[in-house]
């Protein structure tokens, strides 16, 4: 495990010190893995909408693509999308 030294404002330290003291974390170090975990996540996320953006241009210009002509349609679109698994 590598070990890392980082200085940030006064008001940054004494959020992080409120969120160990609320029981939100139980010290710095746990907190800071936290913030890599969602960062890394978010990461993920923007990487796979990217790649769905791509393929949806792609498709578009091979004219595949659905014309959604009601609210239902729009409706059944995200219904669908909310099943996909993330990739």
């Amino acid at each position: 495990m590598i070990r890392k030294t980082i200085a940030m404002p006064d008001a940054m330290g004494d959020w992080i010190s409120s969120r160990i003291a609320n029981g939100q974390f139980n010290n710095e170090s746990e907190y800071f893995r936290d913030l890599i975990r969602k960062d890394q996540l978010e990461q993920e996320r923007t990487a796979y909408l990217r790649a769905r953006l791509q393929q949806g241009e792609e498709q578009i210009a091979q004219g595949e693509f659905t014309t959604l002509e009601t609210a239902e349609d729009i409706t059944q679109l995200f219904d669908d999308i909310d099943q996909e698994p993330l990739a």
